[in-house]
């Protein structure tokens, strides 16, 4: 029975609970109505006397429950705000981006989003930060980045990325330091968020069509739903389909396990209407990856090396066979149905190779974060105008923003997280229950799934987008395991050494 009690909550701890948890819905509107008053006070300043109270009013509310709530918030505080990152960097009501490398409200509440995140994480993730090498690099890498927005052509962009980037780090140090409980609400709240935008994204299909359609390849009425493009909910859904797996095998039998179930269906659906075919690739490639890493099939591996590689030599050394293999691939893969679509894959050859102009030019620091979208148009267009807002790849991608310097430094983080998580899976004897088996096996999956869409999308590097965030909750994972790893080799060395 005292045990028991020690565990209860006591009346005293559950009003704490609730005044923190009222504090933290204050702080938030408050935070969001100064946002939108600032901007409302520079667009019509002759609405000043309604304004300015709103301003102090939202001013005070900030600071007064704010500072308290920041000191000291709930445990779910961190996940739910990395889960409105994730929901708010590709949200929006317009089509397309804001010209030339703008700002516009929507823009600007999802910097607040942001600011918030970074605001959270200085009081409660920045002395974390040093607890495990992952967790400093990521910081470094964060911090260069918004250094270098002081440099960039949309320094507006630039600087509102940067510190998504710094948040992102110091919730990420905040999560993989945490337990493994409050660990799985960051993972839960990504989840929740993907769910949620597939549910509405058909909801929107069956109301506003046009709305919920990609305009910018209108023949193939693609899906992107509330998110930017099709291929920003692509990734966002695969994220949804490998968590959901885990949500899955974990859920208990009934309603709940059979929701996670619709909704895994749901998700699948809206990922093949996306028609994203790095999302697509990615997912699939990745969860093969892990089947066989999980397996240890070396042997398998290298089976599928050698088919793979005497494909190519048939290929060479009978060019006769290319042209049909290529209008194979054609007919299956490309949305044209022409086999010029594959060899520049969709025109990204040609970005590519004026990418690499730029980055020739300016090798080391690169021209900034958030300039990606002034520079490229300068060097590449068609003779109808059309250009590209992104690298569509990532090394491209962060090598334009952050130049060499960002560029090792972030690549080092996605390399010790990925070689790390492989580890952890492949030795899963180390791991204490089966929760711990099915997270570091999602984190892993989303890994694979997140480098190979990176090959042809920006996906993580340069300004902050859900894959970023994603990113970081997989490093937490793998920081999480590693520090648990020290601690039990700790543990174990000081038993033999008690024992001399």
């Amino acid at each position: 029975m005292i045990r028991n009690a020690s565990f209860a909550l006591t009346p005293a701890m559950r009003r704490a609970s609730r005044s923190r948890s009222f504090a933290g819905a204050i702080t938030l509107l408050a935070f969001l109505t100064l946002v939108v008053d600032v901007v409302w006070l520079v667009m019509a300043p002759h609405l000043f006397m309604l304004q300015l109270p709103l301003l102090l009013g939202a001013l005070f509310l900030l600071l007064f429950f704010g500072l308290g709530y920041f000191l000291n918030p709930p445990e779910w505080t961190g996940a739910f705000l990395m889960a409105l990152l994730y929901l708010a960097q590709d949200f929006t009501l317009r089509q397309g981006l804001v010209g030339g490398g703008g700002v516009d409200l929507q823009s600007l509440i999802k910097g607040g989003i942001a600011a918030l995140l970074m605001g959270y994480g200085l009081f409660n993730g920045v002395t974390r930060v040093g607890r495990q090498p992952v967790l400093w690099l990521l910081f470094t890498y964060a911090a260069f980045a918004l250094f270098s927005a002081s440099y960039s052509s949309a320094r507006a962009l630039g600087i509102g990325s940067g510190i998504a980037l710094l948040g992102i780090a110091f919730a990420t140090a905040r999560a993989a330091t945490m337990t493994q409980k409050d660990l799985k609400a960051y993972w839960y709240g990504l989840y929740v968020v993907a769910a949620g935008l597939c549910v509405s994204s058909f909801i929107l299909l069956g109301t506003v069509p046009l709305m919920a359609r990609d305009l910018a390849d209108p023949g193939a009425y693609r899906l992107r739903g509330l998110t930017g493009s099709a291929n920003s909910l692509g990734p966002i859904m695969a994220l949804g389909i490998i968590a959901g797996l885990m949500m899955i095998k974990q859920a208990q039998p009934g309603w709940s396990k059979n929701l996670h179930r619709v909704l895994w269906v749901a998700m699948l659906a809206a990922l093949v209407l996306t028609n994203s075919r790095s999302s697509l690739l990615g997912l699939g490639l990745g969860m093969v990856a892990v089947a066989v890493v999980r397996r240890r099939q070396s042997i398998l591996t290298v089976l599928l090396m050698l088919l793979g590689g005497a494909v190519f030599v048939t290929v060479v050394a009978l060019p006769s066979l290319t042209k049909g293999v290529l209008r194979f691939f054609a007919e299956t893969l490309s949305r044209s149905g022409t086999t010029e679509e594959l060899t520049n894959l969709t025109g990204r050859s040609e970005i590519w190779a004026a990418c690499w102009e730029l980055i020739k030019a300016k090798p080391w620091h690169g021209y900034g974060l958030g300039s990606v979208r002034i520079e490229i148009p300068k060097v590449f267009y068609d003779e109808w105008g059309n250009t590209a807002a992104t690298a569509h790849n990532f090394v491209l991608e962060s090598l334009i923003s952050v130049g060499v310097v960002g560029t090792c430094l972030l690549l080092a983080v996605v390399l010790i997280s990925t070689f790390g998580l492989v580890r952890v899976v492949t030795q899963s004897h180390e791991l204490r229950d089966d929760d711990q088996r099915e997270m570091a096996l999602c984190a892993l999956r989303c890994m694979f799934m997140l480098l190979i869409h990176a090959m042809v999308e920006r996906a993580f590097a340069g300004m902050a987008a859900p894959s970023t965030v994603l990113l970081g909750v997989c490093v937490a994972t793998y920081a999480f395991f590693a520090m648990q790893r020290s601690q039990e080799q700790q543990v174990r060395m000081k038993r033999i050494m008690s024992l001399r």
